[in-house]
């Protein structure tokens, strides 16, 4: 798995807000102050609201707040919401047809297993936690 340059970029919009208290904040403001393009932050905006981790505030002080609270949005949430099913080091741990070998493979215990230990560790980590709040 590799972590992509949208899911850094989300990482650093959702930082920025849980270090303002939650927002609301203009895409634009946020990506300045988190060195993101700002017409990528717009489409990682799409995403993030997609999967619930943003609402949409409109008039003259609205932007994107976040959707709960900063301590129950993870790492993992966020590469979710970028990456969806990529969480994985290997495609026959993240598809088990993949592989005509998996009865007999003595790797893919390995594979599932590096897996999970990557998805604890994302989980694990707060956006509060990362700003410390």
């Amino acid at each position: 798995m590799e972590i992509t340059r949208r899911t850094d970029y989300a990482i650093r919009i959702l930082l920025e807000l849980a270090r303002v208290g939650g927002g609301p904040l203009s895409v634009r403001e946020i990506a300045e102050r988190g060195e993101v393009p700002y017409m990528f932050a717009r489409g990682i905006q799409r995403d993030l609201l997609g999967a619930g981790l943003v609402d949409s505030r409109r008039g003259a002080k609205g932007g994107i707040v976040l959707a709960r609270p900063a301590e129950d949005i993870t790492l993992l949430d966020v590469v979710d919401a970028t990456q969806p099913g990529d969480t994985s080091c290997s495609v026959c741990s993240r598809d088990p047809q993949w592989c005509s070998r998996m009865k007999d493979c003595q790797v893919h215990k390995v594979w599932s297993d590096l897996d999970a230990l990557v998805r604890d560790q994302l989980s694990s980590k707060s956006l509060a936690g990362l700003v410390g709040k």
